[in-house]
């Protein structure tokens, strides 16, 4: 009769060949997978991409909604700032405080 030990021994110890020989890549496995790996990132960064094209599409409109916005009201800030800059100056050099009148 056999004695059966549930317990590891020394033949169980991964020696250093033991450990390579079993890590060495199969050539058409690992060609496959690094094909496949890339072609997933591949995918990856073009999804991104769109992404980024979609947000600076947003960001150019919105830039030039606020161009246009303030291209046609530079000259009412700019005739406002005159006027209340010649009203207040007796007030506004007595505080040391700078007063702008915002229009709404």
């Amino acid at each position: 009769m056999q004695i059966i030990n549930p317990k590891k021994g020394v033949n169980h110890i991964k020696t250093l060949h033991s450990v390579t020989k079993t890590a060495a890549k199969k050539n058409d496995t690992a060609d496959f997978l690094e094909l496949y790996m890339l072609e997933k990132e591949k995918q990856r960064l073009l999804s991104e991409e769109v992404k980024i094209l979609h947000r600076l599409e947003y960001v150019q409109n919105r830039l030039r909604i606020i161009q246009n916005t303030y291209e046609h009201s530079s000259h009412l800030l700019h005739r406002s700032n005159i006027r209340h800059n010649n009203q207040c100056d007796d007030v506004n050099s007595n505080r040391g405080f700078t007063t702008i009148q915002i229009e709404y």
